[in-house]
């Protein structure tokens, strides 16, 4: 009997320190979302500290209690974070006093750590401003969203990253564009030859950049859960991943099948009672 004992006592002993290193290696601090319709736990990642500290300091102040889920993209991701967006003011009074008393906007300096932290479904991570006005990918210090995503198939995933990358050339190209801009200007009535090779100048210049540095292949880890689980791979490495779901992603799923209008907000309102930090 007391060998049994041993032997369960070991056991017991062994897949808690297992369940302890794969904590300690994504983070240690979990925080409870109280929604309307259930709980969703999150863990946050140590290696982006900054985004995990400024997330507890906004909970620990209140900022998100009572506030809505202010878009949901089918398919894709929930998002919150619109301090000015509650549960206790009607769309009508949220929107005129979004005007007047919206906080400032204070962004975090990026901390993608990429291809470790991908989109997967039940990743958390921080919206921002786009490329054309934020070049260094800074975050919002308030608003986050977490990934419900579908699932792509490695030949699904190859299309997309062709796709991205054609579209990635063109931001380059409106971006060199812009900074011939007088220049362009001037040869549409001046030498409109000049015009057309100048710009083919610049397409290939496009071109020949991002070549040098193309997008990271999917790694085998992102396939297998793209493929299974689902996700949003075209954000990958270009938004702060800082923590994931690991309990109640069947609410957050939920929560993504809400109804929403054309700017992608909910029909309904889907609230958050309350975040905390659980340890």
């Amino acid at each position: 009997m007391k060998r049994l004992f041993f032997i369960f006592l070991s056991t017991f002993l062994l897949l808690t320190a297992c369940h302890d290193s794969s904590r300690d290696a994504i983070g240690q601090k979990e925080v409870l979302i109280e929604t309307s319709e259930g709980d969703i736990v999150l863990r946050l990642y140590d290696d982006t500290p900054l985004h995990r500290d400024n997330f507890i300091k906004h909970i620990e102040a209140g900022d998100y209690d009572g506030i809505l889920f202010n878009r949901i993209v089918p398919d894709m991701v929930i998002q919150a974070g619109d301090t000015t967006l509650r549960a206790d003011r009607s769309a009508a009074s949220a929107d005129k006093s979004a005007q007047t008393d919206k906080p400032e906007a204070e962004v975090i300096p990026a901390e993608i750590v990429y291809p470790g932290h991908f989109h997967k479904q039940g990743a958390l991570a921080a919206a921002r401003e786009p490329d054309s006005i934020n070049p260094g990918k800074e975050s919002s210090a308030l608003q986050w969203y977490i990934v419900t995503g579908t699932k792509y198939s490695s030949a699904q995933l190859a299309e997309l990253q062709a796709t991205l990358y054609e579209a990635k050339v063109a931001a380059l190209f409106e971006q060199l564009k812009s900074q011939h801009k007088e220049e362009i200007e001037r040869l549409k009535t001046a030498d409109y030859a000049a015009l057309q090779q100048l710009l083919n100048d610049l397409q290939i210049e496009a071109e020949e950049t991002m070549a040098k540095n193309p997008p990271r292949p999917y790694s085998e880890a992102q396939k297998r859960s793209y493929a299974k689980q689902g996700g949003a791979p075209h954000l990958d490495g270009e938004y702060t991943v800082f923590g994931e779901v690991v309990e109640g992603m069947p609410i957050a799923l939920r929560i993504g099948r809400t109804p929403v209008d054309q700017k992608e907000r909910p029909r309904r309102a889907v609230s958050i009672k309350r975040i905390s930090v659980r340890n």
